[in-house]
Order: C-alpha cells, then sequence, then structure tokens
C-alpha cells in the first residue's frame, strides 16, 4: 500500500449521537462557509512506490496502468455516476472536494471544521452532495442546516434547510440530541435529497417506545423505511405504501430496526445490520424481500446489473432477486470491492485477485485497473467508470480511469 500520514476521522455511521461530536452543533465555531466554486484543476499524481506531492499537478503517462491521484483528502470518499467528493482539513475549516473520474477537481467548498458530515445521494435529475452548516445564532449555539449541490457541477439544487441536529445515518436523516446528551438518537427527520422538502419526521417522544405512531428508520433515493407499532413499512415519497413486514421476519423488533445501520445497495436496496457482523440481510426496498441473509457485505455492480453477497459463499443476483450464481470465495481472502464488472479481493498473503461480477469467473486481469491494483493493493470501492479508492479509506488515493 501507499503510505499516507492519517487524519482524523469524520464521524462514524452510528445510531448512537454523542452530543459534543454532532455533525453541526456549531458551538464557538467562527469559521466561513462558503458556496461551491469551479475548480478545473488536475489532482497530483504518482507512480507506485512514490510519495504523492500535493504541490505538483504534472500526471506521469504510464499507459500499462492507471494513473494514481491524490486529492488530499482527509475522510472516506462518497461516490455517484463517477464522482467523488470528500474533504481536505486545513486549521480553521473544511474543503469538501469533488473529483471526476480523471482526477480532476471539479468544485471546492469551504464548511466549519464542525460541519464534518456529507453524503452522496441519488435523486431523478442524478446524484446530489449534501453538505451541513450552521444558521443563525440560537442562545449559545447555532443552529444546524443542510444544503443540496448537483455532484458534478456544484450548483446549489436546495437549502439551506433547517435540521434537528446530526445527520445520522441511514440516507438523509437527521437526528435530535438524546435525552440524557448520550445513548439512542432523539427525534429524527428524513428530507427529500431532490428537493430538500420534509419527506418524514417524529415526535418528541421517539425512541421511547411509549406509542405506535410511526418512527423513521431510513430513507435511500425514493426509498421511505419506517417502523409502526411491531411492523417495518417502505414507502416512496409520494406516501405510497410500497409493503409491510413484521419486524420479526427480520430477525429483531421494530425498536431495534430502527437503531441498525441501514446502508444502501444500488439504488433498488439496502444492506441492513451492523458493519463487521456475518448475520447482516440484504432487503429490495421495492418490495422488502430478503434477497439473502447472514451474510457479511453487499455490493451492485451496475455494468452487470449484479447483486454480489459474500456469505459462506459468494452469490450474484439479478436486480429482481433470482439468484445467477453461486461460488466458494478465494481461500484466505475477502471482498475488497465490486464495480465496474469486477470483484476484487483482499487477502492477507499473495497478489490481489478478481472475477466477474457477471458469472463469477475468474478475471481478466490484463487490465490498466488490475494491473494498479497489483503493484498497490486491493482497493475499497470501484466505481462503474473504472475509478477506484485505494489506501487506508480515512485518507484515500484514487486511481484514475482511462476513458
Amino acid at each position: 500500500m501507499v503510505p499516507r500520514p492519517t487524519a482524523s476521522a469524520i464521524l462514524p455511521l452510528t445510531l448512537t449521537v454523542i452530543v459534543g461530536l454532532s455533525a453541526c452543533s456549531g458551538f464557538g465555531s467562527g469559521s466561513q462557509s462558503s458556496e461551491p466554486s469551479s475548480a478545473g484543476s488536475q489532482a497530483p499524481s504518482f507512480t507506485a512506490g512514490e510519495a504523492p506531492s500535493r504541490d505538483s499537478g504534472e500526471a506521469e503517462n504510464d499507459s500499462a496502468t492507471a494513473h494514481t491521484v491524490d486529492p488530499g483528502w482527509d475522510a472516506p470518499a462518497q461516490e455517484a455516476n463517477g464522482t467523488f467528493l470528500s474533504m481536505h482539513e486545513n486549521d480553521d475549516s473544511l474543503e469538501y472536494r469533488a473529483v471526476d473520474s480523471t482526477g480532476e477537481v471539479l468544485w471546492t467548498a469551504q464548511r466549519p471544521r464542525a460541519c464534518s458530515a456529507y453524503l452522496v445521494t441519488t435523486t431523478d435529475d442524478g446524484p446530489v452532495a449534501v453538505l451541513m452548516d450552521q444558521g443563525s445564532t440560537t442562545g449559545n449555539s447555532l443552529t444546524p442546516t443542510a444544503s443540496g449541490y448537483d455532484l458534478k457541477t456544484g450548483q446549489k439544487r436546495w437549502g439551506p434547510v433547517e435540521t434537528p441536529g446530526a445527520m445520522l445515518g441511514n440516507g438523509l436523516v437527521f437526528a435530535g440530541a438524546p435525552k440524557d446528551y448520550i445513548g439512542p438518537s432523539g427525534p429524527r427527520t428524513a428530507l427529500d435529497p431532490a428537493t430538500g422538502d420534509v419527506a418524514a419526521t417524529e415526535g418528541a417522544d421517539a425512541g421511547e417506545g411509549r406509542d405506535t405512531s410511526p418512527r423513521v428508520v431510513a430513507l435511500f433515493g425514493q426509498h421511505l423505511v419506517r417502523s409502526q407499532g411491531s411492523d417495518i413499512v417502505g414507502e416512496d415519497l409520494d406516501g405510497r405504501r410500497l409493503w409491510n413486514r413484521a419486524a420479526e421476519d427480520f430477525g429483531m423488533s421494530a425498536s431495534e430496526a430502527r437503531e441498525v445501520p441501514w446502508e444502501p445497495i444500488g439504488t433498488t436496496h439496502a444492506l441492513m445490520g451492523d458493519a463487521g457482523s456475518e448475520e447482516r440481510s440484504l432487503i429490495d426496498l421495492r418490495s422488502g424481500a430478503t434477497v439473502d441473509s447472514d451474510i457479511a457485505g453487499a455490493w451492485f455492480d451496475s455494468s452487470s446489473d449484479t447483486l454480489v453477497t459474500a456469505g459462506s459463499e459468494l452469490h450474484g443476483f439479478d436486480v429482481n432477486g433470482t439468484i445467477r450464481w453461486s461460488t466458494p470465495a478465494p481461500e484466505n481472502s475477502e471482498v475488497a470491492a465490486v464495480g465496474a464488472g469486477l470483484i476484487a479481493f483482499d487477502s492477507a498473503s499473495g497478489p490481489v485477485t478478481a472475477r466477474s461480477a457477471r458469472d463469477g469467473s475468474p478475471a481478466d486481469g490484463d487490465t490498466a485497473l488490475l494491473k494498479t491494483i497489483d503493484r498497490l493493493g486491493a482497493p475499497h470501492h470501484i466505481s462503474e467508470s473504472g475509478a477506484a479508492l485505494i489506501g487506508d479509506p480515512q485518507t484515500p488515493l484514487l486511481i484514475t480511469s482511462q476513458g
């Protein structure tokens, strides 16, 4: 792996909120915010074995392998449609940087250091980057706000919209502080990623188990998941009910389903369960059906329209949940990333290996991406364009695509 110094991380995806770490609490922060501005510069590149220079924008030209660039990110990057977003830590502010698959920095935006939560999400009009900020002073604190920007251009789509507190995770969901400052999050609000309008909200007693009114579980794109009584309910953003399942079908209570992480897989599915667990479930957000269970991870390869799951074996499903192929995982390896038609594996001993996401067969290693990761190590994200993230996920480097 290419070494880089590790910077502090953003607020992790967790459903237990500590007030002092809320994603834009704003106590005592006076740094200025800015709307996104075009950059149009190339991120510094380097060859394997060399330390990247952030002062140089010159690119190495090696036709046998893809270029690797250092956008200067100091937090995990998120991606949609070949555009990546993360942030760089300055002494008194955060600089968000959107970078395309060729390594070009498209736009940047400044935020106070307290506003370290961000989200790349999908809409019918293309992906949106949601950034937190601080509103007008209320008492001794600042009101957290959210705004949505076109991920590729940085043009504002909506906002600022006041939120009840931190960006919680499980999609575009925000939570108020816990009653006793630490513990399960307070009342939640979910925003429509296309408009910033409130899609769902909760009462003041949310999470205390005293009534059966709907609770917000997750919101991904046009799919809202709520709990109501002992059931889990799927809706669209127009309020139409898509499905209803007893929470016990998921092996937990409705209140537990509200508190566990849900992770989007493509635009139509979600992976439910704690990261690191081997008892997670892949759920179809359109029907509520369980595609696979007792798995450690799931991914969607858009180039072959394949859902890949990793449990006791590797499985490939089509988007309607029909199993397409099944195969044992390579010995002493685990799935590192899926994308651009590939399943890349990380191994404690031996080279990086890959298989086809379409049918699970061994992949052709004679590609620029595979040659590059063979030198630098397994990626932890591969985009449809073939660009990939490698290195420490907290300070990621970008392998650029070649077209």
